[in-house]
């Protein structure tokens, strides 16, 4: 935002890790990384729906996909956080969203258009 990105450009991350996954609610997740750009690290926030998550799991190993998978299905709507036991890799192409105020900080997610 502050280099003034529309929120209609696309972004592109060809080698994004999923380390753990938050789930949001029923069918909206999230998860965070960390990326270098210009000599600093910027947190990433990265927001994806069901259908996303599955493109996702499709690259992961069939023992952590169906680990994510049960976990998910047992309580799909309740927030919590899952840690992965191995990374996953991705390739997205996202776009910004609107800005999110939290008690101690403000930032931009990243709303994924498209699992690579």
């Amino acid at each position: 935002m502050q280099q003034e990105i529309s929120s209609a450009t696309d972004l592109f991350f060809y080698d994004f890790h999923l380390f753990s996954l938050s789930v949001l609610g029923r069918g909206e997740y999230s998860t965070t990384v960390e990326k270098g750009h210009g000599g600093e690290f910027y947190a990433l926030s990265l927001d994806f729906d069901h259908a996303q998550l599955e493109h996702i799991l499709a690259k992961a190993s069939p023992r952590l996909a169906a680990f994510v998978r049960a976990n998910i299905s047992r309580n799909p709507a309740s927030p919590r956080s899952i840690d992965l036991s191995e990374h996953i890799v991705f390739g997205v192409r996202a776009r910004l969203g609107r800005l999110q105020t939290g008690a101690h900080e403000q930032f931009v997610p990243l709303i994924a258009q498209e699992i690579l």
